[in-house]
């Protein structure tokens, strides 16, 4: 048990580093791409972007987990999911190529079927690699898996904003991913290149896929909730529309979602091992939910207070339009943020249905009203009525906590208060002292530097030096070997 704690520690350490890394790499890419690519630009890779990850979960099937899972028959099980990852692989290419010409006449967008044809070679070249994934995956070599990761990142950064800059427009997304799939796949066979041949059984092939369908009908779900709304807002509204609402996605609801998944990489391997004592369960979801808090306060308030200054420096006045939604998907993300923690907890003591209850009635909502809130309001209505899903869920899930650990809502939420309380006080300061500088990158540092400064000022106050102590426990923990 000592030895798999250490591993345990060991992955957690490695899967926080690569996290950052590619983050700060991914904000990079971001605003490379913002300064020279147009709207319309942005809003034809998005759409691709966003049917091939509709195509990936479908090409998926949930056969990957159902591999990582078995106890028996493992390289059997990895030939059958192979050939069926082939197979499902091929209809999704004969439906992309399909659908790809109607795709096109929908948003008015003959670029858009050739872009979306060739974004589905991803899922052939991930396929040389199925076999690596899993046995890196099972082997818990998550160090490995980590620098796979890091050499996917990189590659996708250096070839997508080279192009960028080489006038290559959207093109430059699209090679890029390409190429970052091709460097994950030979990065992952560099670590394990153990060959398992495809094979097929029909035994183990019901098996696989009937494990695999309901993580598939959990995928579609996700897929709805978290992408279904570019779709409508490129339809409804336009695509250089859609492609400012995606530099808003990018900036205001995707950064914050990203550093939470690093904390809940570092945390949740601690609730797990607690699982089956529901009191200290409780300890370690609020606490999870502080120390992301604690994280992504700052960031969130700091870009809703000073996205006008932000897009201006960062991204260049030609992106005016993403200042609201940005400012309000900030807050989005935020919320999503102490969200995530949810679905493990949920899993870990068995009561998912909580969970498939939340995402069908946060699904029909999103469907049904972001119609009305793009006509009526345009993209900021649909920022803000999305925002307001999100703050609905999370309120839920705080309603569904206090039953399941029979707590008041206040000591599920207590933890929370002051990094809010906090981001508070850092808001009303930056909304202030922003108008009485000019926006140049020097402001923009300063006022970040000196707002970090009152919020870890407030912070200290309001937790009493608990939670900047925590904080800095937490840094150590994910940088430690």
């Amino acid at each position: 048990m000592h030895g798999l704690h250490a591993k345990t520690v060991r992955n957690v350490s490695y899967v926080g580093a690569s996290q950052v890394v590619i983050l700060g790499l991914g904000f990079l890419m971001s605003v490379v791409l913002a300064r020279v690519l147009t709207a319309s630009e942005l809003g034809i890779v998005s759409i691709g972007l966003v049917f091939v990850s509709l195509f990936t979960t479908l090409h998926d099937f949930g056969v990957y987990s159902a591999v990582v899972q078995r106890d028996t028959r493992i390289e059997e099980s990895i030939g059958v999911a192979i050939t069926l990852r082939w197979i499902i692989a091929s209809i999704c290419l004969v439906g992309v190529i399909s659908v790809a010409p109607f795709l096109a006449s929908l948003y008015n967008e003959p670029r858009l079927a050739l872009v979306l044809v060739v974004l589905s070679v991803n899922l052939f070249i991930q396929l040389i690699s199925f076999s690596s994934f899993v046995l890196l995956t099972r082997s818990l070599k998550f160090g490995q898996l980590g620098m796979c990761n890091i050499v996917q990142s990189v590659t996708n950064v250096g070839v997508t904003v080279s192009l960028a800059y080489l006038h290559f427009s959207y093109w430059s997304i699209v090679y890029g991913s390409l190429a970052a799939s091709a460097a994950y796949v030979t990065a992952l066979r560099y670590f394990e290149n153990t060959v398992v041949k495809p094979q097929f059984d029909w035994k183990l092939a019901r098996e696989l896929l009937g494990f695999g369908s309901h993580l598939l009908v959990v995928g579609l779900m996700g897929f709805v909730i978290f992408s279904v709304d570019q779709l409508l807002v490129g339809t409804i509204l336009s695509l250089a529309v859609l492609g400012v609402y995606y530099v808003a996605i990018k900036f205001g609801r995707t950064l914050s979602s990203q550093i939470s998944g690093v904390v809940n990489a570092v945390l949740f391997p601690t609730m797990a091992r607690i699982k089956d004592v529901r009191h200290k369960l409780m300890i370690g979801y609020t606490q999870s939910l502080r120390m992301i808090a604690i994280v992504n306060v700052p960031i969130a308030v700091g870009l809703a207070a000073l996205s006008p200054m932000f897009v201006t420096v960062m991204l260049s006045s030609k992106w005016s339009a993403a200042v609201i939604p940005i400012a309000i998907l900030a807050i989005q993300g935020f919320l999503n943020s102490i969200i995530s923690p949810a679905s493990n907890v949920l899993v870990s003591i068995g009561k998912p249905h909580y969970m498939s209850a939340q995402a069908t009635v946060q699904a029909v909502v999103l469907v049904a009203g972001i119609y009305p809130a793009a006509r009526l309001f345009g993209l900021n209505g649909v920022c803000a009525f999305t925002t307001l899903i999100s703050l609905g869920v999370f309120l839920y899930f705080t309603i569904v906590f206090s039953r399941v650990f029979e707590a008041s809502v206040r000591e599920i939420t207590g933890p929370i208060i002051p990094p809010i309380v906090s981001g508070l006080v850092l808001f009303a300061f930056l909304y202030l002292a922003q108008p009485m500088l000019t926006a140049r990158w020097f402001s923009l540092i300063l006022l970040a530097v000196v707002g970090l400064a009152v919020y870890a000022t407030c912070l200290h106050v309001t937790s009493q030096g608990r939670d900047v102590r925590d904080f800095f426990g937490l840094v150590r923990t994910m940088l430690s070997r």
